[in-house]
Protein backbone atom coordinates (compact mmCIF):
# COMPACT_ATOMS: atom_id res chain seq x y z
CA UNK A 1 0.00 0.00 0.00
CA UNK A 2 3.00 2.55 0.78
CA UNK A 3 4.56 1.69 -2.50
CA UNK A 4 1.35 2.88 -4.47
CA UNK A 5 0.92 6.16 -2.84
CA UNK A 6 4.87 7.28 -3.37
CA UNK A 7 3.81 5.85 -6.63
CA UNK A 8 0.80 8.02 -6.84
CA UNK A 9 2.68 10.88 -5.53
CA UNK A 10 5.15 10.88 -7.96
CA UNK A 11 2.73 10.69 -11.23
CA UNK A 12 0.91 13.39 -9.69
CA UNK A 13 4.11 15.82 -9.00
CA UNK A 14 5.25 14.99 -12.49
CA UNK A 15 2.21 16.09 -14.02
CA UNK A 16 1.79 19.45 -11.95
CA UNK A 17 5.40 19.81 -12.78
CA UNK A 18 4.67 19.78 -16.59
CA UNK A 19 1.67 21.80 -16.47
CA UNK A 20 3.67 24.02 -14.76
CA UNK A 21 6.39 24.38 -17.43
CA UNK A 22 3.69 24.77 -20.18
CA UNK A 23 2.65 27.62 -18.68
CA UNK A 24 6.31 29.24 -18.42
CA UNK A 25 6.54 28.31 -22.03
CA UNK A 26 3.57 29.90 -23.16
CA UNK A 27 4.67 32.76 -21.39
CA UNK A 28 7.89 32.61 -23.62
CA UNK A 29 6.59 32.49 -26.63
CA UNK A 30 4.21 35.82 -26.21
CA UNK A 31 6.54 37.59 -24.20
CA UNK A 32 8.77 38.61 -26.96
CA UNK A 33 5.74 40.70 -28.54
CA UNK A 34 3.87 41.07 -25.30
CA UNK A 35 4.65 43.64 -21.91
CA UNK A 36 2.19 42.05 -20.07
CA UNK A 37 3.19 38.49 -20.77
CA UNK A 38 6.62 39.61 -19.88
CA UNK A 39 5.77 40.80 -16.69
CA UNK A 40 4.08 37.66 -15.73
CA UNK A 41 6.70 35.58 -16.94
CA UNK A 42 8.90 38.21 -14.56
CA UNK A 43 6.75 37.52 -11.15
CA UNK A 44 5.91 34.03 -11.82
CA UNK A 45 9.26 32.93 -12.32
CA UNK A 46 10.05 34.91 -9.64
CA UNK A 47 7.66 33.42 -7.28
CA UNK A 48 8.64 30.17 -8.12
CA UNK A 49 12.33 30.29 -7.45
CA UNK A 50 11.97 32.33 -3.83
CA UNK A 51 9.59 29.10 -3.20
CA UNK A 52 11.40 26.15 -4.84
CA UNK A 53 15.10 27.45 -5.63
CA UNK A 54 15.18 25.75 -8.72
CA UNK A 55 17.80 26.72 -11.77
CA UNK A 56 15.16 26.76 -14.07
CA UNK A 57 12.81 29.27 -12.29
CA UNK A 58 15.94 31.89 -12.63
CA UNK A 59 16.14 30.76 -16.30
CA UNK A 60 12.72 32.03 -16.96
CA UNK A 61 13.09 35.03 -15.06
CA UNK A 62 15.97 35.84 -16.93
CA UNK A 63 14.27 35.27 -20.41
CA UNK A 64 11.51 37.68 -18.78
CA UNK A 65 13.96 40.44 -18.01
CA UNK A 66 15.59 40.16 -21.52
CA UNK A 67 11.74 40.43 -23.11
CA UNK A 68 11.40 43.69 -20.46
CA UNK A 69 14.52 45.36 -22.11
CA UNK A 70 12.87 44.94 -25.70
CA UNK A 71 9.60 46.94 -24.36
CA UNK A 72 11.04 49.65 -22.07
CA UNK A 73 11.95 52.71 -23.80
CA UNK A 74 14.13 54.70 -22.04
CA UNK A 75 17.79 53.06 -22.70
CA UNK A 76 19.50 53.32 -19.28
CA UNK A 77 16.52 50.81 -18.07
CA UNK A 78 17.19 48.67 -21.18
CA UNK A 79 20.67 47.83 -20.34
CA UNK A 80 19.33 47.56 -16.44
CA UNK A 81 17.05 44.54 -17.87
CA UNK A 82 19.37 43.48 -20.05
CA UNK A 83 22.21 43.07 -17.56
CA UNK A 84 20.18 41.85 -14.84
CA UNK A 85 18.67 39.59 -17.38
CA UNK A 86 22.20 37.81 -17.99
CA UNK A 87 23.53 38.19 -15.06
CA UNK A 88 20.47 35.66 -13.53
CA UNK A 89 20.55 33.59 -16.88
CA UNK A 90 24.60 32.45 -16.30
CA UNK A 91 23.74 32.33 -12.39
CA UNK A 92 21.02 29.42 -14.14
CA UNK A 93 23.22 28.05 -16.12
CA UNK A 94 26.63 27.75 -13.85
CA UNK A 95 23.79 26.19 -10.93
CA UNK A 96 22.90 23.53 -13.50
CA UNK A 97 24.84 23.35 -16.51
CA UNK A 98 23.18 20.26 -17.25
CA UNK A 99 19.55 21.73 -17.90
CA UNK A 100 18.66 21.52 -21.79
CA UNK A 101 16.09 23.88 -21.45
CA UNK A 102 18.45 26.62 -19.61
CA UNK A 103 20.94 26.18 -22.55
CA UNK A 104 18.47 26.71 -24.76
CA UNK A 105 17.64 29.78 -23.76
CA UNK A 106 21.06 31.26 -23.16
CA UNK A 107 21.60 29.68 -26.76
CA UNK A 108 18.44 32.13 -28.33
CA UNK A 109 19.20 35.29 -26.58
CA UNK A 110 22.65 35.02 -27.60
CA UNK A 111 22.04 34.68 -31.12
CA UNK A 112 18.88 37.34 -30.84
CA UNK A 113 21.01 40.02 -28.89
CA UNK A 114 22.85 42.32 -30.41
CA UNK A 115 26.48 41.34 -31.24
CA UNK A 116 27.14 45.08 -29.75
CA UNK A 117 26.41 43.86 -26.58
CA UNK A 118 28.80 41.23 -26.64
CA UNK A 119 26.71 38.76 -25.15
CA UNK A 120 27.45 36.29 -27.68
CA UNK A 121 30.53 33.79 -26.00
CA UNK A 122 28.12 30.74 -25.51
CA UNK A 123 26.75 29.99 -28.99
CA UNK A 124 28.79 27.60 -30.22
CA UNK A 125 28.92 25.80 -26.70
CA UNK A 126 25.62 25.32 -26.08
CA UNK A 127 24.83 24.67 -29.89
CA UNK A 128 27.33 21.60 -29.74
CA UNK A 129 25.78 20.60 -25.77
CA UNK A 130 22.39 20.63 -27.30
CA UNK A 131 22.88 18.97 -30.47
CA UNK A 132 24.48 15.96 -28.48
CA UNK A 133 22.14 16.07 -25.60
CA UNK A 134 18.77 16.58 -26.97
CA UNK A 135 18.00 13.30 -27.41
CA UNK A 136 18.50 12.16 -23.97
CA UNK A 137 15.37 14.03 -22.51
CA UNK A 138 12.19 12.75 -21.59
CA UNK A 139 10.17 16.19 -22.30
CA UNK A 140 8.89 15.12 -25.86
CA UNK A 141 8.21 18.92 -26.22
CA UNK A 142 11.47 20.26 -24.90
CA UNK A 143 13.34 17.49 -27.26
CA UNK A 144 11.18 18.86 -30.18
CA UNK A 145 11.62 22.02 -30.21
CA UNK A 146 15.17 21.80 -29.60
CA UNK A 147 15.34 19.49 -33.25
CA UNK A 148 13.29 22.20 -35.13
CA UNK A 149 15.11 25.09 -33.64
CA UNK A 150 18.89 23.50 -34.12
CA UNK A 151 17.13 22.36 -37.48
CA UNK A 152 18.40 18.84 -36.66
Amino acid sequence: MKKWIILIFLIFSQMMLSQNLNEYRTLLKSGESSEKAAKDLIEKSTIAYKKTNKPLYAGFLAVGQFFMAKHIFNPLKKMKYFNDGKKTLEYAVKSDPGNLEIRLMRLITQEKAPRILGYTQNISEDRTFLTRAYKSTEDDDLKLYIKNYLKL
